[in-house]
């Protein structure tokens, strides 16, 4: 595809600068290179355009992005780090600010931004300026969202509560052995006379048969 005759100089000095560059819209370059602050790098290239419309992509080593679509007095910003929600910026800065002011290379807020609640939103004015470009969509082309893995989940460990100790079995109480029953008395023998079966007495004569 041949590039836009007034972006010419800009690529030749961006690919001097060892970044690969290519044009994928009209008007639209997609930088790529080893840099770390992709948003640098596109608002840098914006401003080297002048007062030429252009649209930019950066992509980082790491894959990160932004992009900077310029046409005075428009200027969006849209940066994308890792798998963080995109960041959107959309300015207006007097004719005497390049894009590439030290405030805007910081990232930093400026009188020139239209504020939206919560911050860094789209708004429709923004997204009307990326269609200028054809753009739309922000994300690069070819870029995969990366893939954001969910910690893993800590295997559940069974935790054995220990059963309640039982009771020690009471000891049987010690009974006291019962004494033995004390042997019963021999009956007294009494003696009886042979002849008549009468008792005798101590004398052991009988008094009948004497």
């Amino acid at each position: 595809m041949e590039n836009t005759p007034d972006l010419a100089n800009l690529i030749d000095q961006l690919q001097s600068e060892e970044y690969d560059v290519t044009e994928p819209l009209p008007g639209v370059l997609h930088v790529t290179g080893r840099f770390s602050n992709p948003e640098r790098i596109a608002l840098r290239a914006a401003a080297e355009a002048g007062d030429v419309a252009l649209a930019v992509w950066a992509t980082s080593h790491h894959d990160d992005w932004a992009l900077v679509a310029w046409d005075r007095p428009d200027l969006v910003t849209i940066t994308q780090k890792g798998a963080t929600p995109q960041r959107w910026r959309h300015r207006r800065p007097p004719a005497t600010l390049r894009p590439d002011a030290q405030t805007f290379l910081e990232g930093a807020s400026s009188p020139f931004d239209i504020v939206t609640r919560p911050k860094h939103q789209p708004t429709d004015a923004a997204r009307e300026v990326l269609t200028r470009f054809g753009i739309t969509d922000p994300p690069p082309p070819g870029w995969v969202p990366p893939v954001v893995e969910a910690p893993p989940v800590p295997a559940v460990r069974e935790s054995r509560v220990p059963a309640a100790s039982a009771k020690p079995a009471r000891a049987p109480r010690a009974t006291k052995p019962k004494a033995p029953p004390k042997p019963a008395k021999p009956e007294p023998v009494i003696a009886v006379c042979p002849t008549c079966f009468m008792a005798l007495p101590a004398t052991g004569v009988c008094d009948n048969c004497g």
